[in-house]
């Protein structure tokens, strides 16, 4: 018998399945046509499952404890491995960002790995903490700062964002809401001109606010991925029906599968994706609750946020209600990377949920 929460099992794995079969029909067409098979991407993501199947597995495998009293090694491991991406011969660009490093025919994205460690470790450092605030806080901000030097200069806005969330998010859950919301008053100003120093996401934000304004350039993909969501309607146009997909929308398969998913199979299908992270949330709330270990507690809440919010960045930017940064959605998106680092976290989820039964 399973000693775990099976739901945290049953949801994710079939929102990795149903991601499939969308991948499948977003990149069909594209890779007929470049492949000579329209399976090819969807073998690859099966592929990938299997693999994050086999690291969820190994990360259930090991005692929370064990991580406990290893996260400052794996967190200066992965700081490590996120500044490398930007050394030359070992990091990857792509489209402007060196987020990947590659080691011969593989590659891999160690900001997932950065963001993992930083969960573990604060959650170690702020059950630690005696009734003092002010030196938690310090030390959430020293951890913190750290952490978002790689990321910043890759640069990856969307996992520096991410990471400051999720670390202020446990931080909160301690001490409350006083020295966050100051700090963030104080890092108003900074952040606009962080905003306005590089031209490519003032004109992201432009695109955002009015993307009619550069039709065919900047705000191509938000106004293509709006018209899915309009061709879907209520009850979509059918599984593997998309007109966008056919090279309308980029990156149908990754960073706009939703869009996809909304257009094929219309209100019904985007309320079954949202409808699974909701009731995952409603888990996840559940194990937090139940979890006397204080550690378990800030543990369970990092892990969550590190997927959810990402759904939310993924969700709020196709629908644009907020500005697109590029971050795949969780389980469903193409990529064996982001696949695999979910999957982690969901194994050490399972182990929290163990461990609390």
């Amino acid at each position: 018998m399973y000693s775990f929460d099976m739901w945290l099992l049953v949801v994710p794995l079939v929102l990795s399945i149903f991601g499939i079969i969308m991948i499948i029909s977003a990149s069909g067409y594209f890779s007929l046509k470049f492949f000579g098979s329209p399976w090819t991407y969807g073998i690859k993501q099966i592929k990938w499952l299997l693999i994050s199947l086999v690291g969820m597995a190994i990360t259930y495998s090991i005692p929370t404890k064990l991580w406990r009293s290893c996260s400052g090694l794996l967190w200066i491991i992965a700081i490590a491995l996120t500044f490398a991406t930007i050394i030359p011969f070992l990091g990857m660009s792509v489209s402007g960002s060196s987020r990947w490093i590659r080691l011969g025919p593989f590659s891999f994205q160690p900001s997932e790995m950065l963001i993992f460690s930083v969960v573990i470790h604060l959650s170690d450092i702020i059950s630690r903490e005696g009734g003092s605030s002010e030196k938690a806080f310090a030390r959430t901000i020293g951890i913190l700062m750290i952490s978002t030097i790689p990321l910043l200069l890759q640069p990856d806005i969307g996992s520096a964002l991410i990471l400051l969330i999720l670390g202020f998010g446990i931080f909160i859950a301690k001490y409350g809401w006083k020295y966050p919301l100051f700090l963030a008053f104080i890092a108003a100003v900074p952040i606009i001109v962080l905003i306005f120093s590089a031209s490519y996401r003032l004109r992201r934000l432009k695109a955002w606010l009015d993307p009619w304004q550069d039709p065919l350039n900047e705000g191509f993909q938000i106004i293509q991925g709006l018209i899915a969501f309009a061709n879907g309607g209520f009850w979509g146009v059918g599984l593997g029906r998309s007109l966008q997909k056919l090279q309308y929308l980029p990156a149908a398969h990754t960073d706009f599968i939703f869009a996809i998913c909304a257009e094929e199979l219309g209100v019904i299908g985007s309320l079954l994706v949202i409808g699974g992270f909701a009731l995952m949330t409603r888990r996840i709330y559940l194990l937090w609750r139940d979890a006397d270990e204080e550690y378990l507690r800030f543990l369970v809440l990092g892990l969550w946020l590190s997927i959810l919010i990402p759904f939310f960045i993924n969700a709020g930017g196709v629908t644009t209600l907020i500005p697109l940064t590029g971050k795949a959605m969780p389980f469903m998106s193409y990529g064996g990377s982001a696949l695999s680092a979910t999957w982690v976290k969901i194994g050490l989820l399972l182990r929290c949920s163990a461990d609390v039964k």
